[in-house]
């Protein structure tokens, strides 16, 4: 009962947190006030152990100094600490997470996943109104509704937090890991939110993140294919009701607008205009010289030269050209060794483990391709399966990998 009552007053907190921290207090505003403050905790944390196991974190942590050494340390020094700390946080999360428990770090996924479908609830019901705007339907001839975004700052925050929540949870009902009634509950309500979030980054992702699960599960025993088949069955209905019956999120998902104009006519017009963005960002990157293609040529430089071609100061909303651009071939090559060190470590796993980092690195990855690499919630649930899954496999074959 009292660790039920510590996880209710938590969630309270980190459900005002989350509400106000778009506002800011005086010239600073409130999410980066509790993110330097997450700084500050975890550094101090670490530094305080006698042995820090880095695990895969060392390129994460190259990636984070490396913001300091393009040019945007000369056009905008502020802005290049901020992207200094907030790209720090991504490891020393993960080596953070390292310290718990395999029980520990169960209720921790359970709770955060719990957390970002559950505080959607006061906004549905009325309780709460959101500081800020949902995606704009107005493009689709609806004019006085938006996607819902519950208490974060942006939608793809909340699709790709609700999205890794999806993964976690339908993960945790396969291994019978909580009681599975209260499970359902929640990826129901967690499949409802992403649909009216209208997002489909987060939408994706739970499709792709799905796909290891529902392979290994459905191959194991034959009880689960029985399961499968009536969650299954659950979910065709919640689909053709919620999904297939809403024509404003079906003209989303096929990007057919109320102009007559359909995203799919050409590649520059492909995910809301993306295609051209991505040109755009591949130009500016052959354009740049060598020293530039090399270290990047900064956010501040990099949001001027797009601006120039396209007219707004867009970044590419792709991670993998924004490093390319901000931090060059080698920030680039930094973050893909991450990932290759977490690809290497999940195939040294015991199987019913990989399906869960499996699904969770392929959701992460569709993120970063339509969005960008450091949305923290949804790295926050991947640092924690990562967590878990070394932690139990810690004393056996498994766990070799340095």
């Amino acid at each position: 009962m009292r660790t039920y009552i510590k996880f209710s007053v938590f969630g309270l907190l980190l459900l005002l947190l989350f509400h106000f921290e778009s506002l800011s207090l005086g010239p600073v505003k409130i999410s980066h006030l509790w993110k330097g403050i997450l700084l500050l905790f975890l550094i101090i944390k670490i530094l305080s152990k006698k042995r820090n196991n880095l695990l895969i974190y060392k390129p994460l942590i190259w990636l984070a100094l490396f913001q300091l050494i393009n040019l945007e340390l000369f056009n905008n020094p502020f802005n290049a600490a901020i992207l200094f700390g907030t790209t720090l946080i991504l490891p020393l999360l993960g080596i953070y997470t390292l310290s718990y428990t395999p029980n520990q770090l169960k209720n921790g996924l359970l709770f955060f996943a719990s957390f970002f479908i559950l505080s959607f609830v006061p906004y549905e019901l009325g309780i709460l109104k959101s500081l800020e705007e949902g995606y704009r339907l107005t493009s689709y001839g609806v004019q006085d509704s938006d996607g819902v975004i519950g208490p974060f700052q942006t939608v793809h925050s909340a699709s790709t937090a609700l999205a890794g929540s999806f993964i976690t949870l339908l993960y945790f009902w396969f291994t019978k890991s909580f009681n599975r009634i209260y499970l359902s509950t929640l990826l129901i309500l967690c499949f409802y939110f992403l649909i009216f979030t209208y997002v489909r980054t987060g939408m994706a992702m739970v499709v792709l993140g799905a796909i290891p699960m529902l392979i290994y599960f459905a191959k194991k025993e034959a009880s689960t294919r029985f399961r499968l088949i009536f969650f299954g069955s659950i979910f065709s209905i919640l689909i053709s009701g919620w999904v297939l019956s809403n024509e404003t999120l079906m003209d989303r998902i096929t990007g057919n607008r109320v102009s007559g104009a359909s995203e799919t006519e050409s590649f520059e017009s492909l995910g809301s205009g993306r295609g051209l963005i991505y040109t755009f960002a591949v130009e500016i990157f052959m354009e740049a010289n060598v020293f530039e293609k090399l270290i990047g040529i900064g956010q501040t430089e990099q949001k001027s030269r797009m601006e120039n071609k396209l007219g707004s100061a867009l970044i590419p909303h792709n991670g993998f050209l924004l490093l390319l651009l901000n931090n060059g071939l080698i920030g680039l090559m930094l973050f893909l060794t991450f990932i290759r060190k977490l690809n290497k470590l999940i195939s040294q796993y015991a199987p019913s483990h990989r399906s869960l980092l499996k699904g969770l690195l392929y959701a992460y990855l569709v993120m970063t391709f339509f969005q960008n690499y450091d949305m923290i919630y949804m790295y926050l649930i991947l640092a924690l399966g990562i967590a878990l899954t070394y932690k139990i496999n810690i004393h056996t074959k498994y766990s070799t990998i340095k």
